[in-house]
């Protein structure tokens, strides 16, 4: 397997000319080459070849266009017949390639003189189709000078036939460019070239990507730092369920790349946790060689990972839930960084011992923070929207458990969310409690740390309350996470710094 080549390909999708130039300027600037999408241009007369020459002209990297018909996700229809003209004949005399989608290739065949500067393509924008080689071997049946084969990953193990199609193509020697499109499948853009793919793809800035799960180039260069990826590079990553808004890469990868450490930290998007290990975690089934070493485990996985595990220790098995897993030597150890976490910001604030504390919700994160409590002399209550159920996850506690609709009338002084409600991208607009029920509270804690200004942080500042955000939770147990993967001391005020400006990009 060939060591890193990665070339990042800057996908251009300005409706403009004027803009697409000077989109090609920014792209020069952080990217390999660019992809001038054709069919986003409102201002172009697709009809006259020569009106490439202004935009292609005293470019300083190598440029690829492509015009796509409006069933291969383009932004517009242009008459076959015109557009592969326009293709074919644009990249003889102004590009150094045209993406020409399989479908068509037979019809743009007539006009090709020279198939080394073609890229031939195939897309599935609904699923990974199970015949996946099959189709490949069709695509590559098209003389070209590389070949395309993109999907839709609905489910994370989707990647695992993108990344073995890639690997299987670099074994012969063969030009690929792979990836599946989404949340599911964005390994395969920061591996795939590790794997083999000719390139990957980046936009140029927020909103103007191409395909769902699309990075931008400043995160592909400065965040994955791909161009510094091998298959030596240990692999870390964040595995719940969503997991796009997650600060964890920006803080670990900033962290890794301040000491010098060949890591690369990902986010994975996980369903089917069992699957998920069975297939790309446990190194007995595993259905490739990467060299993963380590996982965060956040909502909804925490407990539901620990039959996948060989050893847990004492703190994850007293809490029933596990944030850590590291591999070593073949088998899967889990850990549990959330109670020192949780409890560290806490403590500064208030010594703990005889605090009426209250929690709400009953999971992984409530357990956590639970058992924190309890072991530093708190008196703690459960309040959750399904007692019932709650009572079954609390019972080895021996703690209160209350209907969260009691809450305004208990004598507690300390409240803390452990509930995904507020979060960004699930019910962020909410509260677990009405506003009324935090009146004459010492503290509220809110453990979601994105948005910072969480609704019910608000409401209990307003209420005079002193408020805790989880940002202080967050940096606090991945700096555990990050000493038991590494055995290294992170930068914790630099993880905050990269927590910080990822949130503060996604609330503009």
């Amino acid at each position: 397997m060939p060591e890193n080549v990665a070339r990042i390909c800057a996908v251009v999708t300005e409706p403009t000319v004027e803009a697409a130039c000077a989109a090609i300027r920014q792209a020069e600037s952080c990217a390999d080459l660019f992809e001038l999408r054709l069919d986003y241009l409102r201002d172009f007369d697709f009809s006259v070849v020569d009106g490439l020459r202004p935009i292609l002209e005293n470019r300083t990297i190598p440029g690829i266009i492509t015009c796509r018909a409006q069933s291969e996700g383009g932004q517009q229809y242009v008459e076959d017949r015109i557009r592969l003209r326009l293709l074919v004949e644009g990249a003889r005399l102004f590009a150094d390639y045209a993406d020409i989608e399989a479908a068509y290739y037979q019809d743009a065949a007539s006009l090709l003189s020279d198939v080394s500067r073609l890229i031939v393509s195939y897309h599935n924008f609904s699923e990974t189709p199970g015949d996946l080689d099959r189709i490949y071997q069709r695509v590559k049946s098209f003389p070209a000078a590389v070949h395309k084969v993109v999907t839709r990953a609905n489910r994370m193990t989707d990647s695992i036939a993108i990344l073995k199609l890639l690997a299987g193509a670099a074994s012969q020697g063969s030009s690929l460019i792979a990836m599946a499109m989404g949340e599911s499948g964005f390994i395969t853009r920061v591996l795939g070239p590790v794997f083999g793919s000719f390139l990957t793809y980046g936009a140029l800035a927020a909103g103007k990507e191409s395909a769902a799960g699309q990075p931008s180039c400043d995160e592909l260069n400065h965040l994955y730092r791909v161009h510094q990826i091998t298959r030596q590079t240990a692999i870390t990553g964040i595995v719940g369920r969503p997991v796009a808004h997650s600060a964890s890469p920006a803080m670990h990868n900033r962290a890794f790349d301040e000491l010098g450490l060949d890591f690369v930290y990902l986010p994975f998007e996980v369903d089917d946790i069992s699957e998920f290990f069975a297939r790309l975690v446990n190194p007995a089934t595993r259905e490739f060689d990467w060299n993963l070493k380590g996982l965060s485990i956040t909502i909804p996985h925490k407990t539901s990972v620990l039959p996948f595990l060989d050893e847990v220790n004492k703190t994850a098995q007293d809490v029933g839930a596990v944030n850590t897993v590291i591999l070593k030597s073949g088998r899967l150890y889990g850990h549990n960084t959330d109670i020192r976490g949780a409890m560290e910001p806490l403590e500064k604030l208030t010594a703990l011992n005889g605090e009426r504390c209250c929690v709400i919700g009953a999971g992984g994160a409530a357990r956590a923070v639970v058992c924190g409590l309890l072991e530093r002399g708190a008196r703690v209550s459960v309040f959750a929207r399904n007692p019932e159920k709650a009572k079954q996850t609390m019972e080895s506690f021996g703690v209160e458990v209350i209907p969260i609709e009691a809450l305004g009338s208990a004598e507690v002084s300390i409240v803390i969310n452990s509930t995904p409600v507020g979060l960004r991208g699930h019910a962020e607009a909410a509260s677990p409690v009405p506003k009324e029920a935090l009146k004459n509270r010492k503290i509220v804690y809110d453990l979601v740390y994105n948005p910072l200004e969480t609704k019910l942080l608000m409401e209990a500042r307003a209420a005079g309350c002193q408020t805790l955000s989880g940002l202080d939770m967050l940096i606090a147990q991945a700096a555990l996470q990050f000493e038991l993967w590494t055995g290294k001391k992170p930068p914790t005020e630099s993880m905050r710094k990269a927590a910080l400006t990822k949130i503060s990009a996604e609330s503009l």
